[in-house]
């Protein structure tokens, strides 16, 4: 099945200037909690964030499915939809002096903060109270603690709604990963990157190693069957090349390789690896092990981004490509169906994008939303 594109007209008299005004990000989708904080709860194609209070520099934004949360080069952190059980617009987060914050990471009903000396904080989104939970995982820790040496501090944090995570390193420790409170990997070598889904984790390694953990019941781990796996699991489909970049979406998963080619594997329902998820024309639903992505033409893969059923991935000549779910216009473009079963070229095709001269340095994609940080 193929995605037919709605073409619109932009309204916006001067839109170079326009463009050149706002304040480092485009943002689409899932609205329905005013978590956009734009004037009508509705799914939007692609729009400036709209914030005039100067934070400073957007470091970081994330998503859940009634919140946005970003965190801004002042260390403070802006949340805006359900929070505390009521609508907020980018309202400042009181810290309690906990902050300033170096990372974050948001689920629907937390949001976790790293602090500048490595604690980890939770932040309640029912009740708006924070909590220091870094003495949770150092009880967990298997090896003894002397008064003269450094606890291990939090490097950065991964969040959905069903998977807290936490990674710690030391230069005394071993490396080590939780699924709050509980240890679930330690390593000698140090982790690049770890993502999670809905129901899986996928650790990247410094060596450009991947392993993956957690329900595969949609082939999201890769190992060519729908086992669970209890224990990381190495990723032998990939073992021997070199993967410096990973994601993890709902039930699917992608990886970039130093040759900057991507391989995407798991739920196809609604075509979010980019390939025909129609039988009728050879299409797969799922695919349970890595599937590396054509292009039409020879296409260096910088980052990849996923969200709960799409994807977003952007290219070493700043296009964004862009597949799988749009019902909430997560893809940043109108469509006539709700998914699309192949990669699209989103900057050519988004009236925004189309004029943006500015370079994309991040892409970031939630369960029902999308967002774009620009080199300011």
């Amino acid at each position: 099945m193929f995605c037919y594109i709605v073409m619109s007209c932009n309204t916006t008299t001067d839109l170079d200037s326009y463009l050149n005004s706002i304040m480092g990000m485009f943002w689409c989708g899932f609205n329905g909690f005013n978590q956009l904080n734009i004037e009508s709860n509705v799914n939007w194609d692609f729009h400036a964030y709209g914030n005039k209070a100067d934070y400073g520099e957007i470091l970081q934004v994330d998503f859940s499915w009634s919140t946005a949360s970003i965190l801004t080069s002042s260390g403070k952190i802006l949340a805006s939809g359900l929070i505390n059980k009521k609508i907020t617009n980018f309202e400042v987060l009181d810290d309690l002096g906990y902050g300033p914050f170096k990372s974050i990471s948001s689920s629907e009903s937390k949001i976790l903060a790293i602090d500048l000396i490595g604690n980890c904080w939770s932040y309640s989104k029912c009740n708006g109270e924070w909590k220091n939970i870094t003495p949770i995982l150092q009880r967990e820790n298997h090896v003894s603690i002397s008064k003269n040496q450094n606890r291990p501090s939090i490097n950065y944090t991964c969040c959905s709604d069903t998977i807290h995570l936490a990674v710690t390193h030391n230069v005394i420790l071993f490396l080590e990963i939780y699924s709050i409170p509980t240890r679930i990997f330690d390593s000698k070598f140090k982790v690049a990157q770890v993502v999670c889904g809905f129901e899986h984790i996928v650790i990247l390694m410094e060596t450009g190693c991947l392993y993956t953990q957690g329900s595969s019941s949609r082939g999201q781990l890769g190992h060519g069957e729908l086992n669970e796996e209890n224990h990381p699991r190495l990723l032998k489909s990939l073992d021997g090349i070199r993967v410096i970049n990973t994601s993890a979406g709902g039930w699917h998963t992608a990886a970039i390789t130093e040759y900057n080619d991507l391989y995407m594997w798991g739920w196809n329902h609604s075509g979010q690896l980019g390939i025909s998820n129609s039988p009728e024309n050879g299409g797969i639903i799922m695919a349970p092990e890595p599937v590396l992505i054509n292009w039409a033409e020879e296409t260096d893969i910088e980052q990849v981004s996923l969200g709960a059923r799409h994807s977003m991935v952007l290219s070493k000549n700043n296009i964004l490509w862009g597949c799988g779910w749009n019902a909430h216009k997560q893809l940043g473009i109108e469509t006539y169906q709700l998914t699309c079963d192949r990669m699209i070229n989103l900057s050519n095709l988004s009236p925004l994008l189309k004029c943006n001269v500015r370079k994309i340095v991040k892409v970031v994609c939630g369960a029902w939303n999308s967002a774009l940080l620009l080199d300011e």
